[in-house]
């Protein structure tokens, strides 16, 4: 009878080698992967947010406004990843007040993620006809720490739409987004 034999240390040296080299390949399409789904999670719900303030000011034949914010109110910026806002604008002077109904109220994004404006729309107003007034609003999304972007657009008929960022835009929302 043959005496058993374990596993020698070359052989752990070995498997630990092999699975090093594995994770170190792995983790930059894993991280890759990571930030795109969290993209994917700020588009959807802006585009939940879109959706639901062209629905209500249909509904109510009210105008409804979508603003970055953090706590009670609209801020003045087109830094959206603080958060947003969605409220029923019933006095029609497009600041978020006491006589208007709340909606909506996203969270801040992951840490990660950058989500700005272009400059000149710090919002989004809604008209009882489903249209958005004024110019298309485009988003950048974007990463602090990779070079991933995602563009939503806005169109003036309430369509949104996602496309892949370009790179200046890419590069203009980290750089806008650094402290």
């Amino acid at each position: 009878m043959k005496p058993m034999q374990g596993i020698g240390l070359l052989q752990v040296v070995a498997a630990l080698a092999l699975s090093g080299l594995l994770a170190g390949v792995a983790w930059p399409a894993l991280a890759t992967a990571y930030a795109r789904a969290r993209f994917g999670q700020a588009a959807v719900a802006m585009g939940e947010s879109v959706l639901a303030a062209n629905r209500v000011a249909v509904a109510a034949g009210a105008a409804t406004v979508l603003c970055p914010a953090a706590g009670d109110g609209c801020l003045p910026t087109s830094d959206w990843s603080r958060g947003w806002l969605l409220f029923a604008d019933l006095d029609g002077d497009r600041r978020f007040g006491p006589g208007d109904t709340v909606l909506r109220r996203q969270p801040p994004l992951p840490d990660d993620i950058r989500l700005s404006s272009n400059l000149g729309r710090r919002h989004a107003v809604f008209q009882p006809d489903g249209s958005s007034a004024g110019s298309n609003l485009t988003f950048i999304a974007c990463s602090r720490s990779r070079t991933l972007g995602l563009r939503l657009v806005l169109s003036n008929e309430g369509r949104f739409r996602a496309a892949p960022a370009d790179p200046e835009q890419i590069q203009s929302c980290r750089s806008e987004g650094s402290p």
